[in-house]
């Protein structure tokens, strides 16, 4: 098979993806951050996808640089799924989307990372595990891998993930000229599944306003943890001093 049959040239895909989340992102119930802001997204990284008769795969363009994602991730996506790609200090999250950007149950995926840390001369397998979430949280499942990722930031460095299937797997190198780690408090995309968590929540703990009675609520996450705050203003705050405004889990925490 040839390994570029189910690969459009990388301008084609720019286009189509740009045009599917910008359209995702700017619809009613989701808010698009603005270029730059908290560190959303990730700076444009390169990648490969591997295709053989028992493989279909394929590396799709990562989003444009600064656009925000539902966990403020950077995705990779296959002919069936998107998966968006969260890296924090103590361990690496991946969670599911169907080809809609949908949330699925990430149940389903299994997964490895390769990569090689500075002063190591052998590169690690990492697998993930599946984290349920319990009845009451509000957040989308995921998978992990509990491992320090921190030896790799600032670095340039290539991560290689491996999904898997009983019909079919996935394989994806992204190169990073500047590797980095999600930031403590980071600004995330607000998603449609986000809005039970606003009701719960109601007040923003920076104003003391109704959430929405502002305006567009914004989404951060601080550490693991989403906190939703009434605008734009009070980002500053929750970053000067975010343990003041660390929201209670509402879910597991493995490896952090």
């Amino acid at each position: 098979m040839n390994p570029t049959r189910s690969v459009l040239r990388p301008e084609i895909w720019a286009g189509l993806i740009s045009v599917v989340l910008f359209a995702w992102f700017l619809s009613p119930s989701v808010a698009l951050g603005q270029y730059g802001t908290g560190g959303g997204g990730r700076h444009a990284s390169e990648g490969k996808g591997d295709s053989d008769s028992n493989t279909k795969s394929g590396y799709k363009p990562l989003p444009p640089p600064g656009t925000l994602l539902p966990h403020a991730g950077e995705y990779l996506a296959s002919e069936s799924n998107y998966f968006e790609i969260v890296y924090m200090p103590l361990q690496t999250r991946i969670y599911l989307y169907d080809r809609k950007f949908r949330p699925r149950s990430a149940q389903v995926v299994r997964a490895r990372m390769t990569l090689q840390l500075p002063q190591e001369n052998v590169a690690r397998q990492i697998p993930f595990q599946f984290v349920p979430m319990p009845a009451q949280a509000t957040e989308q499942d995921y998978v992990f891998a509990p491992f320090d990722i921190r030896p790799l930031q600032d670095k340039e460095t290539s991560i290689t993930f491996e999904f898997f299937s009983q019909a079919n797997s996935a394989t994806f190198t992204p190169h990073y000229p500047r590797f980095s780690i999600r930031p403590y408090v980071v600004r995330a995309a607000l998603a449609a599944a986000d809005q039970d968590a606003i009701t719960r929540q109601d007040i923003c703990p920076v104003t003391g306003a109704k959430l929405g009675s502002r305006g567009q609520v914004v989404k951060l996450y601080v550490a693991e943890f989403p906190l939703f705050v009434s605008g734009e203003d009070c980002i500053a705050a929750v970053k000067e001093n975010p343990q003041k405004f660390l929201p209670r889990p509402m879910m597991p925490n493995p490896g952090q």
